[in-house]
């Protein structure tokens, strides 16, 4: 229940950034190592939510965003959805909720994407 509150949460609260100007990779100073992704339609209602399965900061995480692709003028292309191809990115910090149990759910982050587009995603689980 708790995951699918924090999918909603992205999928109505939190937007793509994107603008006319490319971003500044100097201020994607985290690295991202992602192993997998994976595109899940929310219980039917065909949202796109992109998964993906990283290493950030040494820990193993799940993070989730909206998977319909963008254009560079930030405007929906279609029905093109995107996924992620394992590799290394760099990616920055943008809220940093600390929990009682000093886990990292719901953190929130910018992906800078080989192409100069930000993907906007939090962390939705961890593991070991």
């Amino acid at each position: 229940m708790k995951k699918l509150v924090a999918v909603l949460f992205i999928m109505l609260c939190t937007t793509l950034a994107l603008s006319a100007d490319k971003p500044n990779p100097a201020d994607f100073t985290i690295r991202v190592h992602i192993s997998a992704s994976s595109i899940q339609h929310l219980y039917g209602n065909g949202l796109p939510v992109l998964t993906v399965e990283a290493i950030l900061n040494g820990k193993n995480i799940e993070l989730s965003g909206f998977a319909e692709h963008f254009n560079d003028s930030g405007h929906k292309s279609g029905n093109n959805f995107m996924l992620l191809t394992p590799g290394d990115y760099q990616a920055r910090l943008i809220k940093d909720v600390h929990n009682s149990d000093n886990t990292a759910i719901h953190q929130e982050y910018d992906i800078l994407l080989t192409d100069g587009i930000v993907w906007h995603c939090i962390t939705t689980g961890i593991s070991e």
